[in-house]
């Protein structure tokens, strides 16, 4: 189940951005560090959801950030031992619907370029890369909301 982040939620958050993101930022930042405050700090300008599985256990998150015309993917991670099982699928869409009611035309993210996994996944689900910053080893991805829109008026007439 997809529901609105609390602070209760904020512990599980930061242990999946520290075994599934911090890793790969350490990359080229390896002095990254991140704790409880420096995570509420950045989540604050979020709208941030996690998927809870079992009543109350948090096995994935979303953090998503508007400007303009535009949405951020901040931050996706979904717990390993369940990669696979549409999680980070279901976060996902739920961003770009999200998007699209606050009025976004585009919706952007930030994958590292070691990270062949997220990038196939992003793929898969329609975003092409538009940029590589070789500062900080990462592409700039970017997918349509109106495309999105445009499928799932076919899919809502029967096409």
């Amino acid at each position: 189940m997809i529901c609105k982040h609390l602070p209760l939620h904020d512990k599980a958050i930061l242990g999946l951005v520290k075994s599934l993101l911090l890793p790969y930022a350490r990359i080229t930042q390896p002095d990254v560090k991140l704790d409880l405050k420096a995570l509420r700090k950045r989540l604050r300008g979020c709208a941030t959801y996690v998927y809870i599985r079992g009543g109350r256990k948090v096995c994935g998150f979303i953090a998503i950030r508007q400007d303009k015309n535009v949405m951020y993917v901040d931050m996706l991670a979904v717990d390993r031992t369940i990669q696979g099982h549409g999680i980070g699928s279901a976060l996902l869409k739920h961003a770009e619907r999200y998007g699209q009611q606050k009025g976004k035309q585009e919706i952007y993210l930030w994958v590292d370029d070691t990270n062949t996994q997220a990038q196939r996944f992003y793929t898969a689900k329609g975003y092409e890369s538009i940029h590589y910053d070789a500062s900080i080893r990462c592409y700039m991805l970017r997918k349509s909301l109106h495309v999105l829109q445009a499928q799932e008026s076919q899919w809502s007439m029967g096409y």
